[in-house]
């Protein structure tokens, strides 16, 4: 596996930087991609290998035009891309202005489907690929005040089954993970200890391990399946 190479966005901290650690420790090239590139570049420090950061919003139209071609002209080829990188915004569905909701969804659906929509062609002439992507247990069940969040990543419960559908047969995987609470600083950004315990949370490796798996191959679910991830 030591040609390969992965796109990870949100790789600056939490479970992107653990997929990437995980990477790299099997050989991969990862491109580190995220809005910090402070963050970035002390993750790609302390993993080594080959490892290229790129500064980008996933929400932002250029940005992810520009991270698909650094990438390419960097190692001249894509075999996977996390779609890790995510967006919260505690309120009830009402309390929602069009700002707040339009941003929710580009970072949470549109950026994602757009970045599968533009590594595709590069996988298709490897004949070779996967995308995985990390939605929520709120495109599920949402917890109430994360209800437009749910809906913004529900695209992602969508794309996995539409690449195995579409390009299956070309060689190109597709999968979501849609984890519970997972113990981040997005997530504390809204919850604290005393209304959610660290007991009641997922570890960040965990669900890393899960989405490697996925990359690798080495996940029991087919491709183009949701995969639930329920916290404690």
């Amino acid at each position: 596996m030591s040609d390969s190479v992965a796109i990870v966005t949100g790789a600056g901290s939490g479970v992107g930087a653990q997929v990437a650690r995980m990477l790299v420790e099997r050989g991969w090239g990862v491109v580190l991609a995220g809005r910090t590139p402070e963050k970035l570049e002390g993750v790609a420090r302390e993993i080594g290998g080959r490892t290229l950061v790129c500064a980008m919003d996933v929400g932002v139209d250029g940005d992810r035009a520009r991270l698909v071609d650094t990438a390419l002209d960097a190692f001249g080829r894509i075999d996977a891309l996390v779609n890790n990188a995510g967006l919260a915004d505690y309120k009830q569905v009402h309390q929602h202005d069009d700002d707040s909701m339009m941003a929710l969804f580009r970072v949470n659906g549109i950026g994602p489907v757009d970045l599968a929509r533009r590594v595709i062609p590069a996988m298709l002439e490897q004949k070779s690929g996967v995308v995985v992507n990390v939605a929520s247990m709120a495109n599920i069940d949402p917890f109430p005040g994360l209800g437009m969040y749910g809906c913004a990543k529900g695209a992602l419960s969508v794309l996995p089954k539409a690449i195995e559908n579409e390009y299956g047969r070309r060689g190109i995987r597709g999968y979501t993970i849609c984890p519970g609470a997972i113990e981040t600083g997005m997530l504390r950004s809204m919850f604290d200890t005393k209304q959610l315990p660290e007991s009641a949370t997922l570890d960040p490796a965990d669900v890393a391990a899960r989405i490697v798996g996925c990359v690798v191959g080495e996940e029991g679910e087919p491709s183009g399946s949701v995969i639930a991830m329920p916290s404690h």
